[in-house]
């Protein structure tokens, strides 16, 4: 019995074996590797196997691609793509320690508030810089840090997922502490006062939309948009539900949050990108 995978027009006598394989799965996988080199082949069923039969003259060239298709087989294939890290619930606990820490220590001593809540004077006109990340810890009551600590939990883990728990959580502080310097910097001379986690919260909302466009533009899709339109939504349902304009919502710092968060995230996800994918 013979099996042609190609109707050559060549004689079965100007055909010489170049292989034996003990499956019909695995002849026909090599059978191509012989039509790719746009060579004429032959299968034929033997006792013992399956042997493939190529032109005369091209013997060496058909095993070699052979060997080098063995090879390529054998070598480990990764995933392309964007990893998912993991959720980074640990480091959200911390976090929360932290916050927890921080608002124990202003009830104790209420100079603590004092001294490093975000002050647009101290920060821009002191150099006091450091105030814009302190305040990131402090909160007004306990009701305000657990809003904060519930929704910046929630991001977080989202953030982690996008950019690994160590780089995402610094991330997220890094866009806070940004967002806090912006916001001062735009009511500067003017005195203006603010502290708690919802800066750095809105930075991972920003973190989440920069991480979107990145998979939006290597994918050149925009059904892939909903991963940056979900956290523009969920960004405006809190701003909804805080109260924009409200005396106790920080309406600026909250947008400059997002911003910086977008600003660091957008590039920070090429670079992951262009790191999985080699390119």
């Amino acid at each position: 019995m013979v099996e042609k995978l190609e109707d050559s027009g060549a004689k079965v006598e100007s055909l010489v074996p170049v292989g034996r394989f003990a499956s019909l799965q695995a002849a026909r996988e090599y059978a191509l590797v012989v039509l790719a080199m746009n060579l004429d082949c032959l299968i034929t069923i033997q006792e013992d196997g399956y042997l493939i039969h190529g032109e005369d003259g091209f013997q060496e060239a058909i095993r070699e691609e052979f060997r080098l298709y063995a090879e390529e087989q054998s070598l480990p294939r990764e995933a392309p793509g964007i990893p998912v890290f993991g959720s980074g619930v640990n480091l959200a606990l911390v976090w929360i320690c932290l916050l927890l820490f921080s608002l124990a220590s202003q009830a104790e001593n209420p100079a603590v508030t004092d001294r490093f809540l975000a002050s647009s004077v101290a920060i821009w006109g002191e150099g006091e810089i450091y105030r814009a990340f302190t305040a990131l810890f402090l909160h007004a009551d306990l009701e305000h840090l657990m809003s904060n600590a519930v929704l910046g939990t929630l991001f977080g883990i989202l953030v982690a997922n996008s950019f690994g728990p160590l780089r995402g959580w610094a991330l997220i502080l890094a866009s806070g502490f940004l967002g806090n310097l912006a916001s001062m910097a735009i009511r500067y001379p003017e005195e203006a006062l603010s502290l708690g986690a919802s800066t750095a919260v809105f930075g991972a909302l920003g973190l989440l939309v920069g991480a979107g466009l990145q998979e939006v533009w290597r994918a050149r899709s925009w059904r892939r948009g909903m991963r940056t339109v979900a956290p523009l939504l969920a960004g405006l349902m809190i701003f909804s539900l805080n109260g924009i304009g409200d005396p106790g919502t920080d309406t600026l710092a909250h947008l400059t949050g997002m911003a910086a968060g977008l600003l660091v995230g957008l590039p920070t996800a090429i670079l992951l990108g262009r790191r999985v994918t080699g390119t």
